[in-house]
């Protein structure tokens, strides 16, 4: 379930979260996820926008590793 969780988060961060069950991590993740998608398309993109992706795209892979089982 775990190595599933990791390949979803790849493409889709928070998703591989929420399958899980860290349900309010998963929102976080692509709440802040899009966000970060909206500044990368703005002039702060590469300020702001391209390591908040990078950060969550990170921090929704760990939390896909570190569930219980």
């Amino acid at each position: 379930m775990k190595v599933a969780a990791v390949i979803i988060n790849v493409f889709l961060p928070g998703v591989g979260t929420l399958f899980v069950g860290k349900f309010f991590a998963a929102i976080v993740q692509m709440f802040l996820y899009v966000i970060g998608l909206v500044f990368t398309f703005t002039w702060i993109g590469g300020i702001i926008g391209i390591p908040l992706c990078f950060i969550v795209w990170v921090w929704s892979i760990y939390s896909a590793v570190s569930a219980p089982d």
